[in-house]
């Protein structure tokens, strides 16, 4: 029996990586370059780097490994750069430009603009072919499938080397016959083809929903397969013979392989679902049950919810304006991470992102071709990063090519001066990033003030006390594991597999005993999952979701309800969470109004979590720690460089406490903790930094003098 489970994450510049050794409960991290061309083979580097550390070659620690839990990009890539399957869809006759229409609405970010052009859908038009089948809403069919009318739609898919196709009808989810019948037929006439249907991925209500679903299922489908078999061939060759795989997905829940192969647009969050998994767990051993999650990688930066302990889940989102309609944790994403390019607009303004350096050729001071700065060269120039100690010192940072570049491309131009320009860049990164946290907090009827900060990434705690004072956030918490958060979330995460179905009623006329019949064989089915996965049925947590509306509007409320009031019929409990939900989220309800039913859900859920934080050594009051080095930082409270002590954060022990201005840095990470902040290291890894001068706290504001440094100890 192996004694290693591994938490990998492939992000679009870094793919970090968590090992725990179940026998001496010893947590090892590690950072390497992501390979865009194939993840599968950054995987590999990175394993062999681990395994250089645990002093063993890669056999030996993949022989040794009874579990791997993987994230990955590969879908939501495929998806932002268009490179997914050739793909096909067959609809109902008349229906051809559902997927070029979307909703018919510009979205909120370009509500005025009247030059906006959406990204092209992700099946091109020539490739949608409506055929003259129909279902009424009822689920009666009216016009039976035409058999020649397939064959013609399947020899234009194999004339134009189509690779995959999406089956798609008119109320389908009431009677999936038409589209069970379509796709026997696709599947006989291209037996190496993707083929998948609305019903099988998302059989609710309201066609462009279902479209949009089962298209990105079909456009990611070849796409993640074909990875997953790479990885898996790749770690078999390499010793992985006795331990299991498994994937995470958009719902902050991990399944098998198989699972996701059917439903690769489960995958479409995969990486970044982990972030508010594993910021849950920090923000407990912190003693907050409520959390922002934020996450400022490389290329992206990401911000959800924890409601107590819970991560947020909403029932559908977009990826590059393309509908899908699936659980996913409530994220919401920006282009601004530590490769985010800084530009001038057309009206001379300064501007960072959304476009990124990516990991090739990456920022200007890593010396390998770019030729762009991006906020990690403005982090260099301000002196938060060091150019020796870089991962570790892993990477070393070339300052003269940073400073050239800056001068050029940003300073020159606006007439500043090279460290103006960097802290300009610094600054707007900060309000971009404030901004990310006002969508899935102020948008959703939350008060960001009423919540701790956790920061991951491992550019975030550079950012993390200034995007915390532009918020009015007084306590930050940056886990020791911050620069690879995601990848600790895939062993903090718990096994789930989630469902969802028509069931559109009136709120008299619901029956609970119908809600239980019309979810009883997808039950079957996640129970069976989880069993097969290795947890006991006494062990399975199975939540069952509505979503509700007052009679009349237009947008759903979705609700959790524990399993057992639905079966003990307490109607009543119920719809007062409805009402209580929809006044936390849009300020009022309207008790007595006539409600309505539209789909119901079903969450499957089995604990699963290898990962908890370890509880690290006290330090006592006669041990201290010393500043390893001096460096001139720049203090984005005070607007000066100052002569900073920097700390080595990995010798630090629980109860040491520094006092702003100062730099921590890790193997992996650097906090910045400016003037009128303070940080303490707490006994489970995390650091807890609090704004002095916040006025959430109620503290007064003041200006605290850069020379002034206290060590203390808890």
């Amino acid at each position: 029996m192996g004694i290693f489970t591994i938490g990998i994450d492939v992000g679009g510049t870094f793919t970090d990586f968590l090992v725990l050794n179940t026998k001496d409960q010893t947590q090892l991290i590690d950072k390497v370059p992501t390979t865009p061309s194939d993840p599968s083979i950054g995987v590999l580097n990175g394993l062999n780097s681990v395994s250089n550390k645990l002093g063993m070659d890669t056999k030996k620690l993949l022989n040794k490994t009874k579990l791997i839990v993987h994230g990955t990009t590969v879908t939501t890539n495929a998806v932002l750069t268009g490179t997914g399957a050739k793909t096909g869809l067959i609809t109902t006759e008349g229906f051809r430009d559902m997927l070029q229409m979307r909703r018919g609405i510009r979205s909120r970010e370009h509500l005025y603009n009247n030059k906006y052009t959406a990204p092209p859908a992700l099946i091109n038009r020539d490739l949608v072919v409506g055929i003259s089948e129909r279902t009424d809403l009822n689920g009666k069919v009216i016009k039976e499938v035409k058999e020649e009318e397939v064959r013609e739609a399947v020899e234009w898919f194999e004339e134009q080397q189509v690779q995959s196709v999406a089956i798609c009808f008119m109320h389908s989810y009431a009677n999936p016959d038409n589209e069970i019948q379509v796709k026997r037929l696709v599947q006989e006439m291209m037996p190496d083809a993707f083929v998948t249907i609305s019903t099988d991925v998302s059989p609710v209500m309201r066609l462009n929903n279902r479209v949009g679903t089962v298209a990105m299922n079909a456009y990611v489908g070849p796409v993640l397969n074909s990875y997953i078999d790479r990885l898996l061939d790749k770690l078999r060759n390499s010793g992985f013979d006795n331990g299991e795989l498994l994937i995470m997905q958009s719902s902050g829940g991990v399944t098998n392989p198989q699972t996701v192969s059917r439903v690769p647009a489960s995958t479409v969050l995969s990486g970044p679902a982990a972030g508010p998994v594993s910021g849950k767990a920090f923000a407990k051993a912190s003693g907050y049950e409520n959390a922002i999650v934020i996450d400022m990688g490389g290329t992206s930066f990401e911000a959800s919810i924890v409601q107590d302990g819970e991560i947020s889940i909403k029932k559908e989102g977009e990826i590059n304006r393309n509908l899908i309609s699936l659980p996913m944790a409530s994220i919401h994403s920006i282009g601004s991470g530590g490769g985010s390019i800084a530009w001038i607009d057309k009206g001379g303004l300064l501007q960072v992102g959304p476009q990124s350096a990516g990991a090739t050729p990456g920022p200007v001071c890593y010396d390998k071709g770019g030729e762009k700065p991006t906020c990690s060269d403005a982090n260099l120039i301000l002196g938060y990063l060091s150019p020796s100690f870089f991962l570790g010192g892993k990477m070393q940072l070339d300052s003269a090519l940073t400073r050239n570049a800056i001068r050029e491309h940003i300073a020159d131009p606006l007439n500043k001066s090279v460290e103006e320009a960097a802290f300009g860049i610094y600054q707007i990164s900060n309000l971009n990033m404030a901004n990310g946290v006002k969508e899935v907090t102020v948008q959703n009827g939350y008060d960001p003030r009423d919540f701790p900060l956790v920061v991951a990434g491992g550019a975030g705690p550079i950012h993390a006390a200034m995007i915390a004072r532009e918020l009015n956030i007084s306590e930050v918490i940056i886990p020791i594991f911050s620069s690879v958060l995601c990848a600790v979330g895939m062993l903090a995460s718990n096994l789930r597999h989630d469902y969802v179905r028509s069931y559109q009623k009136v709120w008299e006329d619901a029956s609970f005993g119908e809600v239980i019949d019309r979810l009883k064989n997808d039950r079957i089915e996640g129970t069976n999952a989880l069993i097969t996965e290795g947890i006991e049925e006494e062990d399975h947590i199975v939540m069952v979701g509505l979503d509700m509306r007052y009679r009349g509007q237009h947008y759903e409320v979705t609700i959790e309800v524990p399993e057992e009031l639905i079966r003990t019929n307490r109607k009543k409990e119920v719809e007062k969470l409805f009402h209580d939900e929809h006044e936390r989220l849009y300020g009022y309800n309207l008790e007595g109004h006539e409600i309505e039913v539209i789909n119901v859900r079903l969450s499957c859920r089995g604990s699963f979590a290898e990962f908890e934080p370890k509880k690290l050594e006290t330090v006592n009051g006669a041990e201290g720690i010393d500043p390893k080095n001096y460096r001139e930082v720049y203090d984005p409270v005070l607007k000066e460089f100052i002569n900073t002590p920097v700390f080595d954060g990995d010798r630090m022990k629980a109860g040491t406490s520094v006092q702003g201005p100062a730099i921590i840095e890790l193997t992996t990470t650097t906090i910045v903790v400016p003037s009128q902040f303070n940080i303490t290291m707490e006994k489970y890894g995390n650091f807890l930094m609090r704004d002095t001068a916040s006025k959430s706290n109620g503290k007064k504001e003041e200006t605290v003098d850069g020379s002034n440094l206290s060590i203390s100890y808890l």
